[in-house]
């Protein structure tokens, strides 16, 4: 990923999370190039999902307000805490749209 752009191909993004290990268990996540961004999940594999979800409802806002999708950082570039770990996550806003739809 480049730094100071999005990183988008078409409905699809990647933006960068930090993972937080919470002392209780399970993992809190921030999307720190996205106000108010954050999720948590009861382990990692619910963490990464939650994000993938809260990521998706985000971009979708952005989308609908045709609001600039903040750029994404470089994951080399985050600095954080002993016990927390940086990863990109992925968004498909198209299929957000769809599974979403059908619902209504």
């Amino acid at each position: 990923m480049r730094s100071g752009r999005a990183c988008r191909e078409g409905s699809a993004f990647h933006a960068t999370a930090i993972f937080k290990p919470e002392e209780k268990g399970g993992y809190s996540v921030n999307f720190p190039d996205i106000e108010s961004c954050y999720t948590q999940g009861d382990d990692l594999q619910d963490a990464y999902d939650m994000a993938a979800d809260v990521l998706c409802l985000m971009l979708y806002n952005f989308e609908e307000n045709k609001a600039a999708i903040p750029p994404a950082s470089d994951p080399n570039d985050i600095k954080v805490q002993d016990g927390c770990f940086v990863s990109l996550v992925g968004a498909d806003t198209m299929e957000y749209r769809r599974f979403y739809d059908n619902k209504e």
